[in-house]
């Protein structure tokens, strides 16, 4: 299967446990997944793997690592590691397809239903619950093995199987990721304002970025790690061979900030960084000019401020501004 770490835990998960299912709907409740109206669709679909695929009693989760190792780039735009590759979710969806077909070839009569993140699941709990990691400060599913630079998929089955135990919290009294926000997404530990993070900023937002979170982007043309790279356990990070880069740590700001949608389509539409189109990947780069502050940027700026997009416009001449008070 190639992957990480293997574990089962209950399809069955207890209620009230947090990050559950009722702490996911008070997260929606408060607003903090922003515009992704998705996220808010059908809530009793988190329930529990029953509620997607009733037959369900054991689930099997696997975590794949991405992290395609240290890059020594040092200028453009900083694009999050894992979509530095091509788009994960067939790769995932195939190996568990894989892994369905073998456990069938020794059991035919088992069940079973696959998912990868585009699914109703509450991933990291049950990896919680399949003994993978526990949920650190920054949301994220935390390994003392393999760090926290990995995709979680699972498989869920008809069948009663052993379970793993779930794995104690190990971050303890440190608190670099809460610190290190630079947008202060974290209202308190393990929870996440999508509408304050960078992540959510430079991929899922549509329009203009709220004035006062832009120096905070800094220089993100797509994506965040700053709450894993802190991380004190992505030591043990494992390095991948399953999903070789494409794209480098950095791209140059230039390049994105003028470039077509043939362009556009040609370097980026096998890979994550489709996803927030061009307008966003557009926008993304001139706000990094802009929290540059270097003077070399102001030609691109000012080509992109006549831009007919208004968003793109607007976002030139707010980074022109920018650099005119760090000059």
């Amino acid at each position: 299967m190639g992957a990480d770490a293997v574990g089962i835990a209950p399809a069955a998960l207890p209620e009230g446990e947090p990050g559950g299912a009722a702490a996911y709907r008070d997260w929606v409740a408060a607003g903090m997944h922003a515009t992704m109206g998705y996220m808010a669709r059908r809530p009793e679909r988190r329930d529990g793997a029953a509620s997607w695929f009733p037959p369900a009693k054991s689930v099997v989760v696997l975590a794949f690592s991405y992290d395609p190792g240290p890059d020594g780039a040092s200028d453009g735009g900083r694009i999050s590691r894992y979509a530095r590759s091509d788009d994960y979710h067939e790769v995932l969806r195939s190996r568990l397809d894989a892994l369905l077909a073998a456990i069938r070839a020794a059991a035919p009569d088992v069940q079973g239903k696959a998912f990868v993140d585009t699914s109703a699941v509450l991933e990291r709990l049950y990896g919680r619950y399949a003994g993978l990691g526990w949920i650190g400060k920054n949301t994220m599913l935390l390994s003392n093995r393999i760090g926290s630079y990995f995709f979680l998929a699972g498989l869920a089955i008809d069948k009663e199987l052993p379970y793993d135990e779930p794995l104690p919290d190990h971050c303890g009294t440190c608190t670099r990721c809460l610190d290190a926000c630079p947008t202060d997404a974290f209202p308190a530990p393990r929870v996440l304002d999508a509408s304050r993070c960078i992540a959510y900023l430079t991929i899922e937002h549509r329009g203009p970025v709220p004035k006062a979170l832009r120096p905070g982007v800094g220089d993100w043309a797509f994506g965040c790690d700053v709450c894993q790279d802190v991380c004190p356990w992505n030591r043990f990070s494992v390095r991948t061979s399953m999903f070789p880069p494409k794209i480098g740590a950095r791209v140059p700001l230039e390049r994105l900030a003028s470039m077509s949608e043939a362009e556009f389509d040609a370097s980026f539409e096998t890979t994550p960084i489709e996803r927030t189109g061009l307008q966003g990947l557009r926008r993304n780069a001139l706000l990094a000019m802009g929290n540059s502050g270097e003077a070399r940027w102001k030609g691109a700026l000012e080509a992109a401020a006549l831009d007919p997009d208004p968003t793109v416009a607007e976002q030139a001449r707010w980074s022109l501004g920018r650099i005119g008070e760090t000059a």
